[in-house]
């Protein structure tokens, strides 16, 4: 049977009067480095892929790593000893290489599904009581606040949001403003999903450590973006996806958990993965003594292995080089937008902004706007969950001609 597509679902994108090298971007990364990383990005053939926030554009090298890995499973079956052997060393480099780019040790790493598996499991792990109190910020994604208002709603804890603008002492007042006895924990994004705003991470991990406050970071929006040091940050927790600016398949993460939390912070479950020792009967089990504890359950090897290609190229590019580009990138794109009425929802905060632009519209939905970028200039881009804007996303293997297209497109609309 022929599986080919008939035709391709999107035809080639037409070239645009940019390329990679006209725009005068202060950026350390140069421009055969971006050829090279475009070159093997499929999708950029297509598409202007704004949505690296969304789903990134995984790299045809991390795919045919991951497709390699399934094919030798799917033939000598996962039960193979030396097929055993070689992934979990695989995902012992994996932990040890994401590490590194932490600034954390590698048994203080670990592999999980997903953000919200990660803010559950602590939630869960902290046994908060009635009128206990979380804080989160305004902006939070959906994976960072549904597991709070779920045991907000089961056992009657108070769930507080403060707001977020981009002015970091009002930030930090707020938080001040409400922390009470009873707050348990803080969780927060580093990089706001709406509206890419970066907050104070290191001010509110200060913050939790005077108080005993557990401190959870959402890096979704920062883990292939920008530099994440953990020891600067300070935070308890950290947790990110591999699909979007980390370039690497989707349902797969991981999570940082500094030492000296894991007693505190008990795994929800376990299985073996999660044991360097068990006996039953009579009944024995002892945790690893790192952050191996947390994986348990059949996990997706192949998408694990694969997706250190990525990690490899994010490395390779340097993440303070891609947060300096994408920061370039960003303030290009206002500039391109800066003659036209449409509210710039994301504030700029300078040298530190992130790779995100959020582009309000008064008259038509964000859905709408999305939907004009995708049919009508081939614009891979998302609107938040409020529906009132459309937000792009610069990531390193974008260029001016991204940028073109997003200020055509906007330009249309309004």
């Amino acid at each position: 049977m022929d599986l080919k597509p008939k035709k391709s679902l999107t035809p080639p994108l037409k070239p645009r009067k940019h390329d990679v090298g006209s725009m005068s971007l202060n950026s350390p990364i140069n421009a055969e480095a971006v050829r090279s990383l475009r070159d093997d990005i499929p999708a950029l053939r297509h598409f202007h892929c704004l949505n690296s926030g969304g789903v990134s554009s995984m790299p045809q090298s991390t795919f045919a790593r991951l497709l390699a890995l399934q094919e030798k499973e799917f033939v000598y079956t996962g039960a193979h000893p030396d097929i055993r052997a070689d992934y979990e060393e695989q995902c012992h480099s994996l932990r040890r290489e994401l590490a590194g780019l932490l600034g954390a040790q590698t048994k203080e790493v670990a592999l999980i599904r997903a953000v919200s598996e990660v803010v559950s499991f602590v939630a869960s792990a902290l046994t908060l009581n009635p009128r206990d109190q979380v804080i989160l910020s305004s902006e939070e994604h959906k994976s960072g606040y549904l597991p709070w208002l779920a045991l907000r709603d089961r056992l009657g804890i108070e769930v507080v949001a403060i707001e977020a603008t981009g002015n970091d002492e009002q930030f930090i007042n707020d938080i001040h403003q409400v922390i009470t006895s009873n707050t348990r924990a803080i969780c927060i994004s580093h990089v706001t999903s709406e509206r890419g705003i970066v907050l104070p991470i290191d001010k509110v991990s200060e913050i939790g450590r005077e108080q005993e406050i557990v401190t959870i970071v959402d890096a979704a929006q920062s883990f292939g973006a920008r530099e994440i040091n953990v020891r600067a940050l300070g935070c308890d927790v950290i947790a990110f996806p591999a699909f979007k600016w980390g370039l690497g398949p989707y349902g797969i993460g991981a999570m940082y958990v500094r030492q000296a939390m894991q007693d505190r912070l008990p795994p929800p479950g376990s299985g073996s993965g999660a044991a360097e020792h068990f006996d039953f009967p009579p009944g024995l089990i002892r945790l690893h003594p790192s952050a191996e504890r947390y994986q348990y359950g059949a996990r997706p090897y192949a998408l694990f292995a694969g997706w250190r290609i990525s990690v490899a190229r994010v490395a390779n590019l340097g993440l303070a080089n891609i947060q300096k580009r994408n920061a370039s990138l960003v303030a290009e794109a206002r500039n391109a937008l800066q003659d036209i009425d449409s509210v710039l929802l994301t504030p700029d905060q300078g040298q530190k902004k992130s790779g995100i632009i959020s582009v309000g519209f008064s008259e038509i939905s964000g859905t709408t706007a999305a939907e004009h970028c995708l049919r009508r200039h081939q614009i891979l881009c998302r609107r938040p969950h409020n529906d009132t804007a459309v937000r792009f996303c610069f990531h390193a293997f974008n260029d001016a001609g991204d940028i073109d297209a997003m200020a055509t497109a906007i330009h249309e609309l309004v």
